[in-house]
């Protein structure tokens, strides 16, 4: 039997397959996945397709309450006899804490993140970033506390919203090259990409200046994410006091530890 982990984000659903029961910490997929559209039916055919025998199905989702439900309703029709645990901020509050005012309203996405990195680095002062449609950075210290984080919009959502927001800014759907070190722009378009990858930079660099400034000395830069491999090749270029470091599904790993710890 297997257990189905499902990362239901902005653009995509991520998806995972863990066979068996591993021991606290240890996350092996057996196979793993992305859908860009047709969420439920795409993965439902998949797992009748391999004929997947679910155990169980642990959700992360960002998307609206109705819409995950319309997910949701489709696995119980399929698999109706399989289980449906779905995270929300108090994951394991009791083990990692937060000073978010109302941790139920922290994203499901973050919390997993913040659980996964807890598992993989433990005891670890780390920042961690998840750089897709929206870009987060939430910030855990050594004694497994949640500080907090922030949300901005991710690399293509900023291009986006120049394009759409303004009437003479033309722009390609080119992507943002690993030009070393970050240039001033020189054309239109340059100075967007510069500008839009500028700005997530900055935010990463105004985070370590926030943990100085509450005498927290980083261990780590965390990332993950669609763009994370980007922002780690100029993370490495420009600071190398700080180790960092891309974890790929992020998400689904700290789905995965949640349902091992209970």
């Amino acid at each position: 039997m297997s257990i189905l982990l499902i990362d239901i984000g902005n653009t995509l659903l991520k998806w995972a397959l863990v066979e068996g029961q591993k021991n606290i910490g240890q996350v092996a997929f057996t196979s793993q996945g992305s859908f860009s559209e047709n969420l439920s039916s795409s993965m439902i055919e998949l797992c009748l397709k391999n004929s997947w025998g679910i155990e169980q199905i642990i959700c992360s989702s960002v998307i609206s309450i109705e819409q995950t439900n319309l997910v949701q309703t489709a696995f119980k029709e399929t698999y109706p006899n399989t289980p449906w645990k779905q995270m929300n901020g108090l994951a394991l509050i009791e083990k990692i804490s937060t000073s978010y005012l109302i941790p139920a309203q922290l994203g499901s996405d973050r919390r997993a993140m913040i659980i996964a990195a807890q598992n993989l680095f433990p005891q670890k002062n780390a920042l961690i970033v998840s750089a897709g449609t929206a870009t987060t950075l939430d910030m855990i210290t050594a004694q497994a506390h949640h500080l907090g984080g922030w949300i901005l919009p991710g690399i293509s959502l900023m291009k986006d919203s120049l394009m759409h927001g303004t009437g003479r800014l033309a722009m390609d759907s080119s992507v943002i090259e690993n030009e070393y070190p970050i240039e001033i722009g020189i054309d239109t378009q340059s100075s967007i990409n510069q500008g839009v990858l500028a700005s997530q930079l900055g935010a990463i660099e105004i985070a370590k200046r926030y943990a100085e400034k509450k005498n927290i000395q980083l261990d780590l830069i965390l990332l993950s994410g669609g763009n994370g491999k980007q922002l780690l090749n100029h993370q490495d270029h420009i600071n190398q006091s700080i180790k960092s470091h891309y974890e790929d599904n992020l998400v689904l790993k700290g789905l995965m530890v949640w349902h091992q710890s209970d």
